[in-house]
């Protein structure tokens, strides 16, 4: 078996060690940095995360850089307040030859400072950046091993609405490598647990957009 999989084993096991201490240590720091400039301040915090975890990894015989790269990432699925960010690490053996990719997967919100859901680790095989990227687009991949949550809420009809996109629609109904597809529910639970309400899907090229509303909250309201 290639020995990735039990190198990410090994990195989440440290990282559900860590990863509440280190958000709890920093949560002032973070979140005064998210709201001066906003996004930014979860690319800290992923390298504050990343530096012990890193060094663990090495004692294991193994060598993956540590920080933050967002050109080794990408984030295109979920409402704001459950945004899904993706970033990989390649990783590679004592020869310098890479035996996988180890991706950080991180729920965050862009309401504030806030992790919905703890972050974890997958591993795939691929290292070339086009490949580890057709992988992350299939939903099968991403959602591996994920709790399918719902939420139903009710209230009166609003006077006012606020709107939002997601284009990441179509790869939840993509297969990859024996992956499974994953049905719309998931990705229309993750707005509607938020109070988002699906208005429209529109294809625009190789993309499935979905269009979603909710009331705007009103002053005092929760976020």
């Amino acid at each position: 078996m290639n020995p990735i999989y039990s190198v990410v084993r090994s990195m989440n096991r440290h990282l559900s060690e860590i990863w509440e201490a280190i958000l709890q240590e920093h949560a002032a720091e973070l979140s005064s940095m998210f709201a001066e400039f906003g996004d930014r301040a979860y690319g800290v915090y992923i390298q504050q995360l990343m530096g012990p975890i890193c060094e663990e990894v090495r004692k294991s015989g193994y060598e993956v850089s540590a920080g933050f790269r967002l050109s080794e990432s990408v984030e295109n699925w979920g409402p704001p307040e459950e945004r899904e960010r993706c970033v990989w690490y390649v990783v590679r053996d004592e020869t310098g030859n890479p035996c996988g990719t180890a991706v950080l997967q991180i729920f965050h919100s862009h309401a504030q400072f806030h992790l919905p859901q703890p972050p974890r680790f997958l591993a795939l095989e691929e290292t070339e950046q086009e490949a580890i990227l057709q992988a992350l687009c299939t939903t099968g991949v991403r959602l591996s091993g994920l709790p399918l949550r719902y939420r139903h809420s009710a209230g009166d009809e609003p006077l006012e609405w606020e709107y939002g996109t997601d284009a990441g629609l179509l790869e939840y109904v993509q297969s990859y490598r024996g992956h499974t597809a994953v049905d719309f529910n998931y990705a229309l639970s993750s707005w509607g647990r938020h109070g988002w309400e699906l208005v429209q899907i529109v294809p625009h090229q190789d993309r499935l957009i979905g269009f979603f509303k909710r009331p705007v909250q009103q002053a005092g309201e929760g976020q």
